[in-house]
């Protein structure tokens, strides 16, 4: 499934902490895993010599500090039996990553949401975004821990892995990603997902009870979203996995129902499309996946559905 992965890093221990992920990954498939950190142009740099010899220094001293880092990482991954190797680029972040991917022939990223900016300055708005939008390739986002010292000592693995469905042919092309990951790293527990809207609350103030609306309908788009997931699993490999459980959730958006799923299957992986029915109908990219991610504790797998 998975032969080439990209590890993109920035010097910052935020992004670091995608490196157990990466290699946990690149071992499962005996994949070769390449890590490149891009350096930026220095800012406010003008034309004069000054500059420019400032530019030099400034460039050639991140680039040695880059490549130090780098060689440290990669030589402790391959004591352990990966295969790594690195580079340092030049330029704007996206397309150097871009252009690291290709010629590297990456068929997954892994990286995490936020990089040297901290929690404040979120690579999922930038950086992962943008490489989510240009990119046709899986990217895996590894959620930085608050406290290090949170983080779990053990090498991640993924004894439950939660695939949200929508009933739509674009959300089933995560269910391919999950069996692979599932398979690489037995045993394993599935759990499909579909959320259903909540039935609607009516009632006054003053005193006047609630009553739960839309019980009859409620419950038949529970069945019929059961009913959905029993025909997913059916063509699952159920002999190969763990187990297959099926949750439906009522919630008032599918990133809610999603999100609180995979908290009550206490999930390792959220394995979810990049394009499907956003909220309960509307086919979007990133509306549902985008809450998804940044709501979610455990990583998350995003995957592109075939271009038309």
């Amino acid at each position: 499934m998975f032969s080439s992965i990209l590890l993109p890093l920035d010097g910052s221990s935020f992004a670091e902490e995608a490196v157990p992920m990466a290699a946990a990954v690149a071992r499962a498939f005996g994949a070769r895993l390449h890590m490149t950190h891009v350096i930026r142009p220095m800012p406010g740099v003008g034309d004069g010599d000054a500059s420019v010899d400032t530019d030099m220094k400034w460039r050639r001293g991140v680039r040695e500090a880059a490549s130090g880092a780098l060689s440290e990482i990669a030589g402790r991954l391959r004591q352990e039996g990966l295969e790594v190797d690195a580079d340092v680029r030049e330029g704007e972040v996206v397309p150097e990553i871009l252009g690291a991917l290709e010629e590297e022939k990456g068929d997954l990223v892994v990286m995490t949401t936020h990089g040297a900016g901290g929690f404040r300055r979120w690579w999922l708005g930038s950086v992962a975004d943008s490489l989510l939008r240009q990119s046709r390739v899986p990217i895996l986002l590894v959620r930085p821990w608050d406290d290090t010292r949170d983080r779990p000592s053990d090498e991640p693995r993924f004894r439950t892995i939660l695939v949200p469905l929508d009933g739509s042919s674009s959300s089933e092309v995560a269910l391919e990603s999950a069996v692979a990951l599932a398979r690489a790293d037995r045993p394993t527990r599935m759990v499909l997902v579909r959320v259903v809207p909540s039935p609607l609350d009516v009632g006054t103030l003053y005193g006047i009870p609630r009553v739960r609306a839309g019980g009859e309908a409620a419950r038949e788009r529970k069945e019929e979203a059961r009913s959905y997931l029993e025909k997913v699993a059916d063509r699952l490999p159920t002999g190969e996995l763990e187990g297959v459980e099926l949750r439906v959730m009522e919630a008032s958006s599918a990133a809610e129902g999603i999100i609180e799923a995979a908290r009550l299957a206490a999930a390792d992986l959220v394995v979810i499309s990049s394009a499907g029915r956003g909220g309960f109908g509307r086919v979007v990219l990133g509306s549902v996946a985008d809450k998804v991610i940044r709501g979610a504790t455990p990583p998350a797998l995003v995957v592109h559905p075939p271009e038309d």
